[in-house]
């Protein structure tokens, strides 16, 4: 499932909704035709182009109110704004308190639990569809009957249960991979204790080092210093 779907059926009010849009645009329609014909005056066209944009604008958002869910993860969109999560990021799919706007609403509602304790709330209620003096904040949420609530809070846990076996699968299935290092190979240098020769040799790395560091400060001229590294090097 790539594409991002409602995996549930729509409330009463996005339905009327789908319903409202399709209507505007019929009537947007028939006031373009009017329009060109000139049967309808320049100012009250514009006046209804404007507000027919306006009602078209929220009336297309409403209808697309709710929860979307892919193999990708779950999206929560509301009136203002859209918040995505993938899979791998949601520990649980729960009911909570519904907030708008920092106002309780009395409601319960559907929640995203982040895996770093964010709480992402979505638009989907459960209560009654309208209230008159919350018109406008229940514009932007999806009240539904407590039947389909639960129907949607099940379906979505459904879905998270399904993305989290699919994931436990595929790493199960993911082959292991070998060190970057490889197989260690026994090394003939293990368990060597050093010898004369090897100390002989770290002493006259550590002299040439400090000769070549003299050069280099201005304490030792050419001639001297290429006189010391002979001598060092003909000392075995």
């Amino acid at each position: 499932m790539r594409r991002w779907q409602r995996p549930y059926s729509l409330d009463a009010v996005s339905g009327f909704a789908v319903q409202g849009l399709v209507a505007a645009v019929g009537v947007g329609t028939f006031l373009v035709v009017m329009f060109a014909r000139e049967e309808v005056p320049t100012p009250l066209a514009i006046l209804f182009g404007v507000w027919l944009t306006g009602s078209v604008a929220v009336t297309a958002r409403r209808a697309m109110l709710g929860v979307y869910v892919s193999d990708d993860g779950i999206r929560s969109r509301s009136m203002l704004r859209t918040t995505t999560v993938p899979w791998a990021s949601v520990s649980a799919v729960r009911s909570g308190a519904a907030i708008v706007a920092g106002l309780d609403q009395g409601r319960t509602a559907i929640t995203i639990e982040r895996t770093d304790g964010v709480s992402v709330p979505t638009p989907i209620q459960r209560g009654g569809l309208v209230r008159s003096f919350l018109f406008w904040l229940n514009l932007g949420q999806v009240a539904t009957w407590p039947e389909h609530y639960d129907e949607i809070l099940a379906t979505l846990q459904a879905h998270h249960r399904d993305a989290r076996r699919r994931r436990q699968t595929a790493s199960d299935d993911r082959p292991a991979q070998p060190s970057a290092a490889g197989p260690a190979s026994p090394s003939t240098d293990v368990g060597r204790a050093p010898t004369a020769r090897d100390a002989s040799t770290d002493d006259r790395r550590r002299d040439i080092h400090t000769l070549t560091r003299q050069h280099q400060r201005g304490a030792l001229t050419d001639a001297e210093f290429a006189a010391e590294l002979a001598r060092i090097r003909d000392t075995d």
